[in-house]
């Protein structure tokens, strides 16, 4: 949806036109290795996130590409916090929500977006944290995961807020608890992690990348063009209300973001001793 939304707006800026193909795979691997290997011209561009620059470096061995010297950076432009999301009548806070999964003595499952995600990985965090164990059930897709956690069969999932929002607002999944340092305005009512007393600060990102290469004139014409995409107060609006955060991070700082991200999700992968084949699901 946030590269769709970019993408109409650079062309109808006239740095365009822009298409937008989806490229699954790999905790976002696929996307990444294709746009690392393509020209330096600025006709091919990756919306980067967590799972391409921090999880996939953590997971494979052998990445086809370097997550910082195989691009240019040009902009991060948003970020989402983690939900802890349940159905209505499962808990009536996060509180409640631990104590009855520990009841369970790991009888229950949880949904992600699929294995190596940061779904997956931000789950297994939180229930480490929580002394918590549950089972991974991963599916092909966020629909497919919110509709696992929605017909009953898994009793939990910690999605991006982008994600689960719209059935949350519409009162068919209800939200916890909050990944982050603040309260959502679109859910004001929900508690962060850290109010809870479970240390949970990590959030999804998103951010534009063009091969290694791009001119410099290039890379700063394409950031302010997203940048003015996004200033549009309809638009903010819009992204606030779905809990996305803008931000207006380029060159020198959104590369130490990345390399901020891939010493953490690298930490945490071996905190947590998972190993995971991207090409495989449980």
């Amino acid at each position: 949806m946030l590269a769709r939304l970019v993408a109409k707006g650079l062309t109808e800026k006239g740095l365009g036109p822009v298409q937008v193909r989806n490229m699954p795979g790999r905790s976002g691997a696929l996307a990444a290795a294709y746009v690392a290997a393509a020209p330096p011209n600025g006709r091919t561009l990756l919306v980067a996130t967590p799972s391409s620059h921090g999880i996939a470096s953590a997971l494979e061995r052998n990445l086809p590409y370097d997550p910082v010297a195989s691009f240019t950076p040009i902009v991060r432009f948003a970020s989402a916090p983690y939900l802890l999301v349940v159905k209505p009548d499962r808990a009536a806070n996060q509180v409640a929500f631990t104590e009855a999964a520990k009841l369970a003595s790991g009888a229950w499952t949880y949904s992600s977006t699929g294995t190596g995600g940061p779904h997956h990985l931000v789950a297994e965090f939180y229930f480490r944290k929580a002394g918590l164990s549950l089972r991974h059930r991963p599916a092909a897709g966020g629909a497919a995961a919110l509709n696992m956690l929605q017909s009953g069969e898994v009793q939990v999932m910690l999605p991006a807020a982008i994600l689960a929002l719209p059935r949350i607002q519409q009162g068919q999944l209800k939200a916890l608890a909050v990944t982050g340092p603040q309260r959502l305005a679109a859910l004001p009512d929900v508690p962060t992690f850290n109010e809870t007393g479970v240390q949970m600060d990590m959030v999804s990102w998103y951010g534009l990348m063009a091969p290694a290469g791009l001119p410099a004139e290039q890379a700063a014409k394409l950031a302010s063009g997203v940048l003015s995409v996004l200033a549009d107060p309809l638009i903010q609006k819009s992204l606030s209300d779905m809990a996305i955060n803008i931000t207006a991070e380029r060159g020198a700082d959104f590369v130490a973001t990345i390399k901020s991200e891939m010493s953490s999700w690298k930490s945490l992968v071996s905190d947590l001793g998972l190993q995971v084949d991207l090409g495989k699901t449980d």
